[in-house]
């Protein structure tokens, strides 16, 4: 095989690989989110926590959970960086700023109801979280 067919040949793999992985990706974010109620509710109204300090840790304990599953299955990675995680925590944050000026802007400056503006920013964010994921936190064995 000359090497234009065997780069072509690679990217055709590549491509048929990028579905399976994006659907872990989008089904390890769900759980994440389910994570991410349980802890709010249980820490701000069965252990009275305040509301803030309640949602920042139940963010991070999503994210950390996010990490270990994205990390073993979606990217197939056998062991613990924490520069990945710091990079992957990089990123979530990056994705959440994104939701919030995309809701801001679109509200704001576009009349978009706010629960469509939301949705639309969650979108971008999850465009942003695993392309940049995917290249920069688990693109190199960092």
């Amino acid at each position: 095989m000359d090497a234009s067919a065997q780069q072509q040949w690679g990217h055709i793999v590549r491509r048929r690989a990028l579905l399976p992985r994006i659907g872990r990706f989008l089904l390890v974010g769900g759980l994440g989110t389910l994570v991410n109620m349980a802890v709010l509710v249980t820490l701000y109204h069965q252990l009275h926590v305040a509301l803030i300090a309640a949602s920042a840790v139940a963010t991070e304990l999503a994210i950390a959970h996010n990490f270990l599953w994205n990390n073993y299955w979606t990217f197939g990675r056998r062991g613990l960086s924490l520069n990945r995680f710091a990079r992957f925590n990089v990123v979530c944050v990056g994705g959440q700023c994104l939701t919030i000026v995309t809701l801001w802007l679109l509200v704001r400056y576009a009349g978009v109801h706010y629960v469509l503006a939301n949705l639309v920013g969650i979108v971008s964010a999850l465009v942003w979280n695993f392309t940049v994921s995917a290249h920069w936190t688990w693109g190199s064995e960092s």
